[in-house]
Parts: structure tokens; sequence; C-alpha cells
């Protein structure tokens, strides 16, 4: 079995890793408008051959979409046109419902399963990939009903094999839980980092002093690349404005209750949120 890979970054070439390291599949094939991942995913071994579009999409039993979300989105439905009716397509976008929506009346929809493997970091491309990026990681299937039992099978095997947790959502619950569990954090990092380089841009020495790990630790997603983020945060807009305002109304009440010297509710406010601690992340 032939599995194509369109997208050769971080998410499709750990994929590429993951399923090569434990031999699922014969030969792994890929494509990429980005030359240096082309280049990099065949001398690291994530693929055997860098092909055409065209090519990989008749030469695919499986075909991985792993791409920013509004490249897959725009693709999507010519390469369901044009797979045979075996082929299964799998999406690791980072938004659900409008790439469900979009391929919803298309006739070979039931080839096409929904998929997205919540692993990464904040770094891009095939040469941060790794194997046992996905391990112990949740992989949500939305919108199972509308999928072939095949095509369904082989998602389900493709992220057992590189030892994921599958669950099942509806692309709708999907979209809005990533807004506040994902694409928030990621709004929060972006806006500190640009609060900090407005107010102390070209001020080394205060960086070189004063920087510490809480700072890092909250920036961190701040290197996450726009090209990314940018079409994630486009496509999820509705969710995420109700995810931000949600998130200034607690950040409103601890700036009034420092005007108001109210620090008996900002004691009860630091310990509720201590509480996140408890909640399991592997």
């Amino acid at each position: 079995m032939n599995i194509g890979i369109i997208g050769l970054g971080l998410i499709g070439g750990s994929i590429g890793l993951g399923l090569r390291k434990y031999n699922f599949g014969k030969k792994f094939i890929g494509t990429d408008s980005n030359k240096d991942n082309a280049y990099n995913a065949i001398k690291l071994g994530i693929v055997d051959e860098i092909i055409s579009l065209q090519d990989l999409i008749l030469q695919s039993s499986i075909i991985i979409l792993s791409i920013p979300v509004n490249e897959i989105e725009e693709i999507l439905p010519s390469i369901l046109n044009n797979i045979s009716a075996d082929t299964v397509i799998i999406d690791t976008g980072s938004t659900k419902n409008s790439i469900c929506n979009r391929v919803l009346y298309h006739p070979k929809r039931s080839r096409f399963v929904a998929t997205h493997p919540i692993a990464g970091i904040e770094k891009s491309g095939p040469t941060f990939a790794h194997h046992n990026l996905f391990y112990q990681k949740n992989c949500i299937i939305c919108d199972c009903e509308l999928s072939d039992p095949d095509a369904m099978d082989i998602a389900h095997k493709i992220y057992s094999t590189i030892d994921m947790r599958i669950i099942y959502l509806t692309s709708e619950e999907h979209d809005l839980y990533i807004a506040y569990m994902s694409h928030l954090p990621h709004v929060i990092s972006f806006s500190l980092a640009y609060t900090i380089l407005e107010k102390f841009d070209n001020k080394e020495k205060i960086f070189n002093n004063m920087m510490g790990s809480g700072l890092y630790s909250t920036t961190r997603l701040a290197e996450s690349k726009p090209e990314t983020w940018l079409p994630i945060f486009i496509s999820n807009r509705k969710n995420l404005m109700q995810a931000i305002n949600f998130y200034i109304n607690y950040l409103e009440m601890f700036r009034d209750d420092l005007i108001q010297k109210k620090f008996d509710k900002i004691d009860r406010y630091i310990k509720k949120a201590n509480k996140m601690k408890d909640k399991k992340y592997v």
C-alpha cells in the first residue's frame, strides 16, 4: 500500500516517520510546495520519493493531507474528484467544520476522514519531525458517520499505530473546544510577546537581565509561524472571538480587583487557577 503525504512539515513528517517505524505501508511518497521541506523529507527518510501532486493522487492508497487549513479547504474537493473508489483521504487540520462543510455534498465525501492529531511544538518543518511526536496524545476524528466504515478503519489503524488515543466529536464541537484549548493559548502568547516587544524593543539589557522562565514559557508559542496560524484563526474566527471575549472578562476582573484592592478576591482567583495542575496532560 502506497501512502502519499501532501505537506512534509512537522505533522506530516512525524506521521510518516511514525508509520515507517512500525512498517505501516509499503512505499511513502510525498509532495510539498516548499523545496527545502521536500529535500529534507527525502534526506530524513520520511518519504521514498517526491512526485507531483497529480501523480501522488493516482499512486496513493492513502493520502495524508497535512497543509494549512485554508489550503486543505481549497484542494480537498479536487483531490476527491480524482481519487479511485477505494482511496482514503485523511486530513490533519486544526479546524474541522469549515473543511467538512467544504465537501459535505461531494459525491466521494465518504472517502474522506476528518481528523486532528493534537500534538506539536512551536517549531515547524521536517527537520523537527519525530516518530514519537504523537505518543499517548489525543486524536480527534470528526463527523465519522459521513465516512465509509473501511475509511474509518484505516484512520483508526493509522493513529493507533502511532500510539494516539482516539476521540470522536462533531466538527462543530471540535472547533468550539479547540478555540479555548489551543487557539486561545496561541493568541495569548502572540499578544504577550507583542506587548513586551512594543514596550521594551531595542532595550537588550532589559531582555537579557529580566527575562525569566515565566515569560519564556508563556511566549513559547509565539514562535509559531503565521502561515500556519493565521488561516486557523480565520477558519475558527467566531469561536475564537467568543473565547477571547471570555478571557478578556477575567483579565478585566483581575485588573479591577487590583484597582479596588480586593486582594482576597485575587487570592481566590489564583487558588482556583491552581487547580489547573490537577488536569491531566501527557
